[in-house]
Parts: structure tokens; sequence; C-alpha cells
């Protein structure tokens, strides 16, 4: 996972490869110590992700409604349609913003 920082207060990380509940919660921990540094803005980028567990996107959607309570959002970038519609199965549309790109994610945090 490579992690890179947006313009001024979003922090974009690049997903890869298959995501289950191990590498879930490796990456709750990165979100973890985002929010230590204040920085509750979030894009995940899923470009390179072939899979992700049903129960690794349960996980990630709670933390978004943690973020989303401190006044911060984690929006979800570039979502191949295998992994969208895994995230639609279990309902998790409506608990994250998704977008098309990383542009167009930080230009929402902005407006």
């Amino acid at each position: 996972m490579a992690v890179s920082t947006a313009p001024d207060t979003v922090t974009v990380l690049r997903l890869s490869g298959d995501v289950g509940l191990s590498e879930m919660e490796d990456l709750v921990r990165v979100l973890n110590s985002l929010v230590l540094e204040n920085k509750c803005f979030v894009v995940l980028n899923f470009r390179r992700v072939r899979h992700v567990s049903l129960n690794a996107i349960a996980l990630l959607a709670d933390r978004n409604r943690r973020f989303r309570d401190m006044g911060g959002e984690i929006k979800l970038a570039s979502l191949i349609p295998y992994v969208a519609n895994l995230f639609k199965l279990v309902g998790a549309f409506s608990v994250f913003d998704v977008v098309s790109d990383e542009d167009e994610a930080a230009a929402r945090f902005e407006s």
C-alpha cells in the first residue's frame, strides 16, 4: 500500500491486490494514525484492488462513521466494477461517497 498526500489536507491512500480482513486491520491502523495527526479527509484509491472481503468492507464502513463523527470522511475512488459490486452487496454505497478518481474526491472535499 502506498501513501501520498494530495493538496493541503487530503490524504490519498493507494491500495493494491486483494484486501482481506488482516489487510483491512492494517489499513485501519494507518487511518487511526492519520486521525492522531488530525488528518481526517482521506481518499482510498481502489484502482489496483482486485477483491475486498465483505468483512473488511464492514470494518471500513465502521471507520468511516467514526471519521464523520470527527468532522472528516473517507471517500472511495476508482473502484473496478467487481469491487464496486462487493461494496453495493453489503450496502456500503450508502456509507461512502464513491467517486471516479482521486481528483474528483479531492475536489469534493474542497467544495
